[in-house]
């Protein structure tokens, strides 16, 4: 039975069937089974798929595949040419200083002594002379 091949784009950029094949929303190929003869006879298709990171898909399958009802996740490819980098997960640069501990936060809040914390904390009738709080409501 005829199987079809779910593969990943560098796959389908390399026979040059990016226009030509129908992709799904993972963004993956659906590739014909005779798409896989240019990595050698077909009676090689597991060692292929296993090279190339894809996997043969009966008929209902590879429709579920296009109708978007089940996504079937790709193995890795054995081949270097064919292995999709990972999506690296952004993380805050940090930088370590020699001396200090990792993962220690900086303190930005900045240290206000005597009178200045005072007036910081309670501002003076002269920034505010009629003690007026402000309520903004938008109606």
């Amino acid at each position: 039975m005829a199987r079809y091949i779910k593969a990943n784009p560098l796959v389908a950029k390399h026979l040059n069937l990016q226009n030509d094949r129908n992709t799904v929303k993972d963004g993956n190929y659906i590739l014909w089974q005779a798409d896989m003869l240019a990595f050698g006879p077909l009676i090689r298709l597991p060692e292929t798929l296993a090279a190339i990171g894809a996997i043969a898909l009966m008929p209902h399958e590879a429709r579920e595949e296009q109708d978007g009802i089940q996504l079937r996740p790709l193995p890795e490819a054995t081949d270097p040419r064919f292995i999709i980098p990972a999506t690296p997960v952004e993380e805050t640069p940090t930088e370590q200083v020699e001396g200090e501990e990792p993962n220690e936060a900086p303190d930005d809040t900045e240290q206000v002594e005597g009178d200045e914390a005072a007036e910081a904390e309670n501002p003076s009738e002269e920034e505010n002379p009629d003690n007026i709080t402000s309520n903004d409501t938008t109606v």
